[in-house]
């Protein structure tokens, strides 16, 4: 989907626009600018803004927060960003033809991903989801074009071994976003990027929740290849396999912790446990202090946060020239 003449192109844009701005800032005047023309809808994943939260944190001086808006990505959460990495890599290492089908497990954020852009790019997508799924998820899939088949199982590795045979037996293609290096490439060249262009290289953390942990990981590989110095940080239930990672130092016990395989624990500076009464809380105050209404996961990013920027040594604050922490809001659900 990006490609080098198109970022420079996009970058170049970006570019102008933020001169026009400025322009507006001095002279006071509102400047009506022409958004360029997009060829199909797959063009409009990523490139979402920062938000500055403007009462939350407000009492942190010398610290200024951006949410990163990934609910703003087309069907509402960073997994498009995901989905269309991987894909165009399999479609370019002949992994995914025309006339294939995408086998696809559970009816979470990513299955959205993948069924939406299956339907785009027209791959019929077949979906296998465990017997307690919600009604409203099941219907949510099918009208985005999925096959939904709810099967008996509720063990995950199982539901796998349900798709690899669905897979063999009609030809198709599974995605392991936890596997595939495609995942956390595709935030290294865009997300990361994104970041640093808007915040001007000004970054001092940014924090996230993972999933597959592919984000944090090409983010943050990006902006520590920019500036060693930049935080990375993670936040999220205790009992995660992330956090009871971060919990202990003996290499034994981080042996047996099974992380995703796309997931760099090596570039993660802190970790912050965050129960869910805390993330509800930090969920609503950004609705009522900031009119942003994003997912339970962005509470649990908010807390950890905001607990960062206590433990923040005053040298690193200053009024004029602020700790910028960037907080990935990763859906809207």
């Amino acid at each position: 989907m990006i490609d080098p003449i198109s970022k420079g192109i996009d970058d170049l844009g970006n570019s102008l626009l933020q001169a026009l701005n400025n322009v507006q800032g001095i002279f006071g005047k509102e400047l009506s600018v022409a958004r360029p023309i997009q060829d199909n809808i797959l063009q409009l994943i990523g490139n979402t803004p920062l938000i500055r939260l403007n009462r939350i944190g407000s009492e942190y001086s010398g610290v200024q927060f951006y949410l990163k808006a990934e609910f703003l990505n087309p069907t509402g959460s960073a997994k498009d960003r995901t989905a269309i990495a991987m894909y165009i890599d399999a479609e370019r290492r002949g992994k995914l033809k025309k006339g294939m089908s995408v086998v696809l497990v559970g009816a979470g954020s990513s299955s959205v991903s993948f069924t939406w852009i299956g339907k785009v790019k027209g791959y019929p997508v077949y979906c296998l989801v465990p017997l307690h799924t919600s009604s409203e998820r099941i219907q949510l899939l099918r009208s985005y074009g999925a096959e939904v088949t709810v099967t008996n199982e509720g063990d995950l590795s199982r539901l796998y071994d349900l798709a690899e045979e669905k897979a063999k037996k009609i030809g198709g293609w599974i995605p392991d976003e936890a596997s595939n290096p495609a995942n956390p490439n595709f935030h290294f060249k865009t997300t990361g990027p994104e970041i640093w262009r808007d915040l001007q290289g000004k970054v001092g953390a940014v924090i996230s929740a993972p999933g597959s942990g592919g984000a944090i990981t090409g983010i943050g590989r990006y902006l520590k290849s920019q500036d060693r110095r930049v935080k990375v940080i993670i936040a999220g239930k205790p009992n995660s396999p992330f956090m009871e990672y971060g919990k202990t130092d003996n290499p034994k016990e981080r042996e047996r912790i099974q992380l995703p395989a796309v997931y760099d624990p090596k570039l993660i500076d802190h970790y912050f446990h965050v129960n869910p009464d805390e993330a509800l809380h930090l969920q609503a105050d950004l609705y009522e202090k900031e009119g942003i209404f994003a997912g339970l996961t962005t509470g649990t990013v908010i807390t950890g946060a905001l607990r960062f920027s206590e433990s923040l040594p005053e040298s690193e604050k200053n009024e004029r020239n602020p700790f910028n922490i960037v907080i990935l809001s990763p859906d809207r659900d």
